[in-house]
This record gives structure tokens, C-alpha cells and sequence, in this order.
């Protein structure tokens, strides 16, 4: 009788199973597909689709070629675990589990056995793509012309050989212990290993040998990764300073060579045991290789460190300090040429006026953060519109000559725009010109109680440029359709016009994109395919998209820079730069490595991009991003920089050479905030050269204390513990005679860091960042003589005791009364401090306005309504303006003129007298001739020298602000006696 059989599936059924199972597939990764095909889209509207391919062909075949390594390594082993399978299984009280497995596998081994080697071969592979940038760069990184001190290794070693090779060791050493436990485990489910069977039936001899030889392998492995370990010491984090200190190169190295050693002899042992019954040499060796890893490589370098070391740190440390400090200072670039200071006086003068008016007109007393209120309130006029939190601070050409500005790019603020997808994407789709302001005080004297920004750039539509701003182009083309905060996406060449802004009179005005940026949507593909990757399907069904369309995305600054280059570090802050007739964005890109022996890592803690774990940063490129096409242009500035020229021969398409970046763009660069408060911080501690003195701890110095901003109420002082912000200013370095456009910040002593309990800290010293084409990236450092010059925190606390101010602030009852930034500014041989003093009304609509600017020299200060009026009040008390004497101009008989004034400051006692006796002897000479008006100012000249010298002897310091006033006399013709008032009464 037949038998009948189970019904089959038909086949039409198999098949819709499958595309079933297909589209289901598809439908979960479609958005991934999208998104993958899109960055391809992107890359190659800017021409670099070569870095895309780059990239990813890079991290697919990484992943292919140790998927496939290890496939072979898997596989290649479990055919010899195959091989190796006894033909009689001894009887155990595991064989019913064996048993189960060879019928569930049956014939089907050996696709079993490369599923398996397949499967683990696809995720050991998947996890090596991410090391894309660690071959790359070990393929193509060159040398830096440095040796590390301890090995006599070229530092490019251990930045683009060392990683990669350490990387493969452990990688081949997880491989393997991986394939041990899986050939172990076949080995059991093939009956070559048995645990409940007489000792000598437990392994076969060939099991025994391939066990052996893979411990071995191992062994050998780990031998080689005790040997590159050697060479990670010099990039050690673990002392109190990085690098192979005493404990690392007298304990830690020999042990890592010893442990070299017994790993080698490990694998000799597990090679020996093939030959020996039992498994007594691997339990040795592996016993050997435990105690010694854990006793000679951690308990005696934790001994030597704490009993030989730490009791005598700066006698058993001083060399390898040496090493740090010197490795430090290169690796974060802090080469600053020195300038001493020494002749500090604080004894502005006029003549100090005069000779730097062109330093003292460029203070910038308009606060980058107390201003954008003013921008925001005045120049956003829709609320679709914003400004950046903080406003940029450049220099543009002005009458002449470049001065300080405030600029923000007024850009589209989505989040004010209609609650629909055509307002958000078609309709609003960029922003509009900029807001650019005069940072400096052009108001000689008090004009009013308050003072609007002085705008050079502003408004909307057809752009308002002052005619003292002297661009090369005119800036016709000010709309930001990639911005500093710019999200989303924009579709531009729709069915219907963009809103290009809107007039006074609310009527908007159209605009259609003309430029190069966006991807063509023009087919249903390209529509699917963003739809997909925006989660949105207006895309796809909109009548605004056309043929023509284009859709702009990765439109913020850093998102799109890091997109091209994401083996770089970016700026926190880009900044836009009118140039070339349009506007453009310019951001700073860094290179860091952490590989760089003995130099010192960025602490963790420290915010922003570049937020630690390295210890080598350059400022190398400049990205410069146009804010109507979105076209990115990467220019190499420091070649000198290893790591960018490694970068640079992988991405020749994607970096320019610095020479071809345009005059307009170059006169715009500034030395970034971001790497300056690195470095500074970091010299804080490295200005010590000597390392004894270093250990020591007690000479370093710290970063000023910021000073604080409210006026009116007494400051907690912990509230002073943050460092001083760096700033940029128009000044003059000590013996120049060139106005330069830097980066400042202060030092103090670590004693007088804030958060200590000194009283008087003082400035020890001021480090400046050049940013002007041809000596960008100079680093000088202005030393300052210890102990005289007050730092900024005690000059605030100053200032907030001034008489004048505490009136002022009487006077604003109920406004808010606060400080904009403190400017410290180098004169000759004396320190001038700078502060504007902003109110704020209590008024809904009100804003911080600039009011008064505040000038201090040693211990003068005054308060004026502009920069000329208080720094004119430091010298003169308030006074006519007084002019430097030291040779007076004589009249046609030699007698010194009526108009001259004496000015005591700075003078000691000796040269008091000398100038009051001089003045007597002139006044008797000008009066011998008929100048009586002019002996009588001399006469006054010589009172006051003469009230000088009494203060000096009395120990009062002698300053403009505490002379007494000249009570000028009428010279008498004849004398008079004075008569007792009573006998003038008789006499009567």
C-alpha cells in the first residue's frame, strides 16, 4: 500500500513568503538605505565624493578583510577539531547530549561549521571598520622630526605605527581566545573530550597537540603585546605626571621586558607538553605567567613607587619631569618669545596718551554679551530672525585703519515660523545680513546718558554699509542659507517664491535661490529617498517640488564641516566674515592625538570640543563656509603639522594650501579662543623650565580671576573662582610701533590663584596670541615685575569702592547697574584697566545701555563718559588736560611758556626740589622780562612740586588725584603790612 505524503507548500507560496519577509526587511532599514544614499547625494554635489568612497571603502574593507581572517582562523579550526573526532567515542555519561547533536546535524557538519566561522566572522569584522582612521593614518603618517628620550623613537611612531599595531595584537589575541573556546566546545560535541572518563581518555593525543598549539600561539601573542606595552609607557597617565617616570623606567619597563620573557618561555612549555602525558607544563606556565603579571608587573611598582619614590619625588622624578615638561610645551605649541616688562611704572602720563591714541581709541568698550540685547531688540525686527547669544568680535578697515567690531549674521529662527511644513521648508528658508557695530568709543566726551551701537552694517533688503567701512566689494549678497544655528532642511527652487524678508509695512518680498547649493530632487528616487531620510512625505507629494527643486541640508557650520572632515576637532564658535560681495562663515579645525610621548594630557574636565585625552593640539585649518552656496574650502595654515599633512595625503581633494586663501578671507583671521584657553591653562603650570622647582609646585602660576559684573551688590568672593575668559583687543607689544589685532590673557601666582586665601594677588605675567596676517599663531608673553601690578579682580573690587561710582549708582535707583568686559592694556612702561558700565532700566523693553567707561592707573581711578574723558581724568584728576614738559617749548627770550604745566608723578624727592628750584629761577627770569602771568603759573608749578615732596616725606604716594588745588594770586605792586584788626578798629 502506497504511503501517502504530507502535503507540500506550493511554490507560489514560498515566494510570497519570502518577499514578504523581504519588504519587511527593507521597510525597517529603508530609512538607513536612504540616509546612506543621500550622504553620497551630498558629498557629491560639493565635488568630494572622493572622501565619501574614501571613508567607506576604507571601513568595508577593514571589515571584510578581518571577517575573512577570522573566518579562516574559526573555520580552519573547527575542520581540524573535525578531523580530529575519534571514530569510537568512549562510553560517558555525557554521550545522550552528543548523541542528540549528531542527529540534529547529522550530514550536515560541514555547512554547520561554516555558519558558525561565518557568523563570528561578520561580527569580529563589523567592530574593526571604527579603526578606519588608526590604518589610515598608518598607511600615510610620515615623521616628526622628534625622538622620545627613553627609546630613541620618532614621535611618528607612536602616533600612526604604535596604534595600529597594538590594535592588531589585541585584536588577534581576542581572536584567538575566542576560536580556543569554540574549538574546545566542538571538540567535547565531537567526543574528542570527555570528563567522566578515565584520566587517560579524556583528550586524545591530537586534541592534546591542537590545544597545546593555540595556548602557544597565544602565549606568543601575548609576548608581543608585554613588548609594544614598553613603548606605551612613555604615553602613561597613570603617575602625577604623564609619560615613564622613575617608577615606570626602574621598575615597569624591566618588568614588562622579564614578562616578555616568561611569555615566551610559556609558549615553549605549552609546545613541550605535546610530547609529556597530562596537562602539568600548562598549569606551570600559566601559573608562572599569573604570579609574575600580577606581582613583578603590579605590586612591585606599586612598592617601589610608594617606598622609594614618593618619600624623595623631586631627587628620583627631576629627570623624567624634565622629559614632561619639555615634551609639554611642544606638544600644545607654547613657544612664546618672552618680552620683559620690568620697568612697570604706574605713572600714565600724557605723553603715554599721546604716543599710543591709536591703542587707546580701539578699546572695546561695546561687552559682546551685554550688546546682543541692544542687536537682538533693534536689528531682528521679525521674530523669524535671531542673533548668536554672545556677538562675535572682528576688525574691520575704518577710515583708514582696522578697528575692533561686534558682528552676528541674523539668522532664520524656525522655531517662530508657522506650524506647517510649507512655511518651515518652503517658504522660510534663510536668513538675512548681519548686524555689524563699532566695538570702540568714538565719543570724546560725555555725549548723554546713554549711547546706541553705532552700527556700520544693519538693516535688511538693500544693506545699509556706513561709508567708513571699507570693504573691497560692495555686500550685495547678505542671505544665510547656512548659518551657526541652522537645523533642518530647506527646499529652494520651488512652484512658488521663497519670503526674502519683510518691509516695514509687513509686505514680504520674494526671492528665488539662484546659488549652487542643495541636491537635485528631480526624480521620484531622489524625492523617496529624502523622504525617507527626513521622516516626512511632504517631499513626495508636494506640488512645491519640481523638477527644478533642490533641497539644502547639514546646513549648521560645525555639522557640516564635521560631516567632511570627522577625523578633526572643530570650533565651538564659528564666526561670519563679510567678504568677496557675500557672506562667509570661518571655523577653526585642530588636530590631536594623544600618542605624543611625555607631554602632558588635557585634563577631562575641561569643556568644549576640545575636552581632553589628548596631549598634542594645532590650530591647522581653516574652514570657510559661503553662507549662500555652502561651498567648504579647508586651508592648511601649519604645515609644519604632521598629523594634517598625513590627512592632507589621504584627502589631497579636500585641503587647500594657505597661499591660495584670498586677501579678504586672511584679514579676518583670528587665533581661536578655544586651543588659547589650552594653552594658557596649560603654561599656567609649564612656565616652570626647572623641574625641581616644578615638583616643588610653589612658583607656577594660575589664570586671573574673572571679574565680576554686578556693581551695585557686595560679591560673595567664592563667587570668583571662575578663570579669567581670554580676550581680543587692538594693542601695541612692548618696543612695536604696530597696532595688532590679539588674543590676551592673564596670569597671577599660583598663590594668588583664585580660591586662595592671598589678598593681593598680582599679575605675573600676560600671554598674547597674534592674529594678523604674517605673524598669526605668534605667541609672545609679556613678564610683568612681581608683586606691582594689580590683577583684575582687585581692580574691580576698586572700582566698586569708588566714590564717583557708588553716586552714579545712587542716581540709577532701580536700574540695573553692571560691568562689560575689563580691558588691560600695556602703555610704555605702565598697565591701564578699561571698563564700561552699562543700565539697565527696570523697563520691560529695556536693554543694557553703555553709560560711563571707568580708566584705572595704579591706584587712580576715574569714571568719565567715554574712553578719553576717564583716561584723560586718570592723568589730570579730572582737570584740564595735561601735557608732558620734560622739554618745554621757550618763547622767543628763552623763558619757558606761561601755558606749561608741572606734573609731579612718578618724581622722587631729590628731583621734586631740583624742579621747584628750577621753576623759581624761571619764574624770577619771566618776571625780570614782564611775563607776569607766565612767572606766576611757574610759581604755582613750584608750589605743587614743593606740596609733592612734603607728601612723599609724609609717606603719602604722590598722584595727580590727591595734590591740592593751585590757588592762583595776583602778583602785588607794592607790599603790605597787615594790621591788628583791633588797632585798625581804634584807629577807625
Amino acid at each position: 500500500m502506497r504511503s501517502i505524503s504530507p502535503p507540500q507548500p506550493s511554490r507560489v507560496r514560498i515566494v510570497a513568503l519570502v518577499a514578504l519577509a523581504v519588504v519587511f526587511v527593507l521597510f525597517l532599514s529603508a530609512n538607513g538605505v536612504a540616509s546612506f544614499y543621500t550622504d553620497w547625494l551630498w558629498f557629491d554635489n560639493l565635488d568630494l565624493g572622493s572622501i565619501w568612497t574614501t571613508i567607506l571603502g576604507t571601513r568595508v574593507l577593514l571589515a571584510v578583510v578581518f571577517s575573512v581572517l577570522f573566518f579562516l582562523i574559526l573555520w580552519g579550526n573547527l575542520y581540524v577539531a573535525d578531523r580530529l573526532k575519534p571514530e569510537v567515542r568512549p562510553q560517558s555519561a555525557e554521550e545522550d547530549l552528543v548523541e542528540r547533536y549528531h542527529a540534529v546535524v547529522g550530514s550536515q557538519a560541514g555547512k554547520v561549521r561554516f555558519g558558525i566561522a561565518a557568523l563570528f566572522g561578520l561580527i569580529a569584522g563589523a567592530n574593526t571598520s571604527s579603526q578606519w582612521e588608526t590604518w589610515l593614518l598608518f598607511r600615510s603618517g610620515g615623521e616628526f622630526g622628534r625622538v622620545d628620550p627613553q627609546f630613541g623613537r620618532d614621535f611618528g611612531f607612536y602616533v600612526f605605527r604604535l596604534p595600529f599595531w597594538s590594535f592588531l595584537v589585541d585584536w588577534f589575541f581576542a581572536a584567538l581566545i575566542l576560536t580556543l573556546i569554540v574549538v574546545v566546545v566542538a571538540h567535547y560535541l565531537n567526543g574528542s573530550i570527555r570528563a567522566s572518563v578515565p584520566q587517560e581518555q579524556r583528550v586524545s593525543s591530537g586534541v592534546k597537540f591542537h590545544i597545546s598549539m593555540l595556548l602557544a600561539v597565544l602565549a606568543l601573542i601575548r609576548a608581543a603585546a608585554y613588548w609594544l606595552d614598553r613603548y606605551h609607557l612613555v604615553t602613561s597617565t597613570r603617575g602625577a605626571y604623564d609619560g615613564a617616570l622613575a617608577t615606570d623606567v626602574n621598575i615597569q619597563l624591566p618588568a614588562l621586558n622579564l614578562l616578555t620573557l616568561i611569555a615566551l618561555f610559556g609558549a615553549a612549555l605549552f609546545v613541550a607538553n605535546v610530547r609529556r602525558p597530562g596537562w602539568g607544563l600548562p598549569v606551570v606556565a600559566l601559573g608562572i605567567w599569573l604570579v609574575s603579571h600580577f606581582v613583578i608587573g603590579g605590586i612591585f611598582p606599586l612598592a617601589y613607587q610608594r617606598l622609594r619614590v614618593d618619600p624623595v619625588q623631586s631627587q628620583r622624578e627631576q629627570e623624567f619631569v624634565a622629559r614632561n615638561i619639555e615634551a609639554t610645551r611642544f606638544g600644545y605649541n607654547l613657544n612664546p618669545s618672552i618680552v620683559d616688562f620690568s620697568n612697570y611704572e604706574p605713572n600714565l602720563t600724557a605723553a603715554d596718551v599721546a604716543a599710543y591714541e591709536d591703542v587707546l581709541t580701539n578699546v572695546p568698550v561695546v561687552d559682546p554679551l551685554l550688546a546682543q540685547e541692544e542687536v537682538t531688540r533693534t536689528e531682528a525686527q521679525r521674530n523669524i530672525y535671531s542673533f548668536s547669544d554672545i556677538l562675535d568680535v572682528d576688525r574691520y578697515m575704518i577710515d583708514g585703519q582696522f578697528r575692533p567690531v561686534v558682528i552676528s549674521g541674523r539668522e532664520l529662527n524656525l522655531s517662530e515660523t508657522n506650524d506647517n511644513w510649507e512655511s518651515e521648508h518652503v517658504i522660510f528658508t534663510h536668513g538675512n545680513g548681519l548686524a555689524l557695530a563699532a566695538a570702540f568709543d568714538e565719543t570724546a566726551t560725555v555725549s548723554g546718558e546713554s549711547r546706541n551701537l553705532d552700527y556700520l552694517i544693519r538693516g535688511l533688503g538693500e544693506s545699509e554699509i556706513d561709508a567708513d567701512l571699507q570693504l573691497d566689494t560692495p555686500f550685495d549678497q547678505p542671505r544665510i542659507y547656512y548659518g551657526e544655528a541652522l537645523d533642518g532642511y530647506a527646499i529652494v527652487g520651488a512652484a512658488r517664491e521663497e519670503v526674502d524678508f519683510q518691509t516695514s509695512d509687513n509686505t514680504s518680498v520674494g526671492f528665488r535661490y539662484d546659488g549652487d547649493g542643495g541636491v537635485s530632487v528631480g526624480s521620484l528616487l531622489r524625492r523617496t529617498a529624502y523622504a525617507l531620510r527626513f521622516r516626512e512625505l511632504d517631499p513626495l507629494i508636494s506640488r512645491n517640488v519640481t523638477d527644478d527643486s533642490r533641497v539644502i541640508y547639514n546646513r549648521g557650520i560645525r555639522e557640516r564641516v564635521e560631516n567632511l572632515a570627522p577625523f578633526l576637532e572643530f570650533d565651538t564658535d564659528p564666526y561670519p566674515v563679510v567678504a568677496q560681495g557675500g557672506l562667509f562663515w570661518i571655523i577653526d579645525g585642530y588636530t590631536t592625538t594623544s600618542e605624543i610621548p611625555y607631554s602632558q594630557s588635557v585634563d577631562t574636565s575641561v569643556s568644549g570640543p576640545l575636552s581632553g585625552g589628548y596631549n598634542y593640539v594645532r590650530n591647522s585649518v581653516k574652514a570657510v563656509v559661503d553662507a549662500y552656496n555652502g561651498t567648504v574650502t579647508m586651508y592648511v595654515i601649519d604645515d609644519q603639522d604632521p598629523l594634517i599633512n598625513a590627512w592632507s595625503d589621504v584627502f589631497p581633494e579636500l585641503f587647500t594650501p594657505d597661499a591660495e586663501m584670498p586677501d579678504e578671507i586672511r584679514a579676518h583671521l583670528k587665533y581661536p579662543q578655544d586651543i588659547f584657553t589650552v594653552q594658557t591653562d596649560m603654561w599656567a603650570d609649564y612656565v616652570v623650565e626647572d623641574s625641581a622647582q616644578f615638583i616643588q609646585g610653589d612658583v607656577a602660576w594660575s589664570i586671573a580671576a574673572q571679574p565680576g559684573r554686578e556693581a551695585q551688590e557686595v560679591e560673595d568672593t567664592s563667587a570668583s573662582l571662575a578663570s579669567m575668559q581670554a580676550q581680543y583687543l587692538m594693542a601695541r607689544l612692548p618696543g612695536s610701533e604696530e597696532t595688532e589685532f590679539v588674543l590676551q590673557r592673564i596670569f597671577v601666582p599660583r598663590s594668588g590663584a583664585a580660591g586662595t586665601t592671598t589678598a593681593r594677588p598680582n599679575i605675573t605675567g600676560i600671554m598674547m596670541a597674534r592674529s594678523d596676517p604674517g605673524r598669526y599663531g605668534e605667541l609672545v608673553l609679556v613678564e610683568l615685575p612681581g608683586g606691582e601690578v594689580d590683577a583684575p579682580d582687585l581692580v574691580h573690587s576698586a572700582i566698586r569702592r569708588n566714590d564717583e561710582l557708588t553716586v552714579f549708582i545712587r542716581e540709577k535707583a532701580g536700574a540695573e547697574v553692571e560691568f562689560g568686559n575689563m580691558s588691560v592694556l600695556l602703555l610704555e612702561d605702565t598697565i591701564v584697566y578699561v571698563r564700561p558700565v552699562y543700565v539697565e532700566s527696570n523697563s520691560a523693553t529695556a536693554v543694557p545701555e553703555l553709560q560711563r567707561v571707568v580708566a584705572v592707573n595704579g591706584n587712580r581711578i576715574f569714571m568719565g563718559g567715554s574712553v578719553a574723558e576717564a583716561v584723560n581724568g586718570v592723568i589730570t584728576g579730572g582737570g584740564a588736560p595735561v601735557l608732558d614738559t620734560d622739554t618745554a617749548e621757550g618763547t622767543d627770550d628763552g623763558v619757558a611758556a606761561a601755558d606749561d604745566l608741572f606734573d609731579p608723578t612718578g618724581k622722587s624727592v631729590v628731583e621734586l626740589i631740583t624742579d621747584a628750584e628750577q621753576l623759581l629761577a624761571d619764574a624770577a627770569a619771566a618776571e625780570a622780562s614782564g611775563q607776569l602771568e607766565a612767572a606766576q603759573r611757574m610759581r604755582a608749578g613750584a608750589q605743587i612740586a614743593i606740596q609733592a615732596a612734603n607728601d612723599l616725606l609724609g609717606g603719602v604716594p604722590v598722584t595727580t588725584t590727591t595734590l591740592p588745588p593751585v590757588v592762583e594770586e595776583e602778583p602785588a605792586e607794592e607790599a603790605v603790612v597787615e594790621e591788628d584788626p583791633e588797632s585798625a578798629a581804634a584807629d577807625g
